[in-house]
């Protein structure tokens, strides 16, 4: 009832215009707090000239609008009907709240359970994989047996073609055929070793017809179990989970099977040749390393950061697409390659809106990943030891032998030289094609969200793109990669 008197008393839509004196004012109090409503012979104190009002709570939202509407003669008005209006309630509010909790409640368990559907699908894929690699290595001991057997029947035949002409030995107590002469003897030797031969010769070529076969079925059914491991892994590595199922801290654990083997497979492919550091006008050859280990990273204080960031830039381009990222040319040598953006650069899968979120590698030293771990990428700190041709940013590379002189260079008392680089999730949205050198630059030019360094082919002034972010939260750290260098290795750390 408080808050009804301070209603009428706010005097809102011109009370005292409404009602003809402040006794209409005091019988309208008095008659709410009697419960009843309206009160007798009220038409006659509304003004006219409004033709309507509305009572308003001044703390909540509800009203209840009341029109007066013209009868009879031009002097007299009637109201047709007045409600009630409702008295603001605290009990309301915390049913609104409560409400909203549930709704909170209801989608966080829908997400429980996508994460939970995702996990199972990640279980099929990896049984399917296990499945074709038996089926595999079950191919391959076919094909051993094959190699084996096909040995055999060479060397037989190479003994059987060597081995001097046997004599014919007639058998004692029987005649020889009739006509036999002795001298036909060594030509019927040669003829039975001859036929002997090409019986030999034709069971060979159709074995080796089933084993070109074998192989080829081996293979195609390996690239099958390739492209599922890498498919399954491709999608698991751009997973942003909720942010409770992440710890708050860094943690590292051990990359499942699905996502080590699409690691390992886009760390491979990305090798390339680069120039040699004795005679920068001769090209080195690709890198030779073994991926040996691969740890996932999980950071809910990383998580977050990077899906604030994410939904600004969402609300900055109204979602809107990015344009994609333009096709890739460079010049190794006297080669000159065009490689698409999607082919040579992984993106993430389609979401709906297309941000440009890519999967970047990053090499430091081992002391500077340990930093990155604990307290993610600061660009303040770019160029230290190395320089920074594109000014104060955190730099990445889609070929991972272009981090590989950024990275340790101490060889291991046993084996190559051991080195580490991070897979990172970067948020480009719309970049800055740069083909010139910037070292003072601090942020990316207007209307852009990163840089991307040309190659020489395409203009610039690297052989191999660069990517540069100037806001720490535009980056992800996915995976830590341990990896060595074979001892055929001939790439830059490798002593070329």
């Amino acid at each position: 009832m408080d808050c009804l008197d301070r209603h009428l008393a706010a005097n809102i839509y011109h009370w005292p215009e409404a009602l003809g004196n402040v006794n209409a004012t005091n019988q309208l109090k008095s008659v709410a707090r009697s419960a009843t409503w309206p009160p007798a012979n009220s038409a006659d104190s509304v003004d006219s000239a409004h033709g309507q009002y509305a009572l308003r709570c001044a703390n909540c939202d509800n009203g209840r609008e009341s029109r007066s509407q013209g009868s009879g003669s031009r002097g007299a008005r009637t109201v047709d009907h007045l409600k009630e209006p409702e008295v603001c309630d605290v009990e309301s509010r915390k049913d609104v709240a409560m409400l909203n909790f549930k709704e909170l409640h209801k989608l966080n368990a829908k997400l429980k359970a996508l994460c939970h559907v995702q996990k199972e699908l990640i279980a099929n894929l990896e049984a399917q994989a296990i499945l074709k690699n038996e089926d595999r290595e079950s191919m391959m001991c076919v094909n051993d047996w094959q190699d084996n057997l096909l040995m055999f029947w060479k060397d037989h035949i190479n003994n059987s073609y060597d081995h001097p002409k046997r004599s014919w030995h007639e058998p004692e107590g029987l005649e020889g055929p009739e006509g036999f002469q002795p001298e036909d003897e060594g030509k019927l030797g040669e003829v039975a070793l001859t036929k002997s031969y090409e019986n030999l010769m034709l069971e060979l070529t159709e074995m080796s017809a089933e084993l070109i076969l074998y192989n080829e079925e081996a293979r195609e059914t390996s690239l099958q179990e390739l492209a599922i491991s890498v498919r399954a892994g491709w999608k698991a590595a751009f997973i942003l989970r909720h942010g409770s199922a992440v710890p708050l801290q860094t943690t590292l654990s051990p990359a499942d099977r699905m996502e080590f083997t699409f690691v390992e497979w886009l760390f491979a492919r990305s090798l390339a040749r680069h120039r040699q550091a004795r005679d920068p006008s001769l090209w080195g050859p690709v890198p030779s390393v073994k991926v040996l280990k691969v740890q996932k990273i999980e950071s809910r204080t990383f998580l977050q950061r990077y899906m604030q960031r994410r939904g600004e830039l969402l609300e900055q381009r109204a979602g809107q697409s990015c344009e994609a990222l333009r096709d890739i040319r460079t010049m190794i040598g006297k080669s000159l390659q065009n490689r698409r953006s999607i082919e040579e650069v992984c993106h993430c899968p389609d979401s709906g809106v297309n941000l440009n979120e890519v999967l970047l590698f990053h090499g430091s030293p081992s002391a500077k990943i340990n930093g990155i771990l604990a307290n993610g990428f600061d660009p303040r700190y770019a160029g230290e030891g190395t320089g920074a041709m594109f000014g104060q940013g955190t730099y990445f590379a889609h070929n991972a032998s272009k981090c590989f002189r950024y990275g340790d260079d101490d060889a291991a008392e046993t084996g190559g030289l051991r080195q580490t680089v991070l897979l990172v999730r970067a948020l480009l949205g719309a970049p800055y094609y740069q083909d010139y050198m910037s070292p003072d630059q601090r942020m990316p030019p207007a209307n852009s969200d990163s840089v991307v360094v040309l190659t020489r082919a395409e203009g610039g002034c690297v052989d191999h793109r660069e990517y540069v972010l100037y806001e720490g939260a535009s980056c992800l750290p996915v995976y830590l990669i341990d990896f060595e260098h074979l001892p055929a290795c001939g790439c830059l750390m490798c002593g070329w």
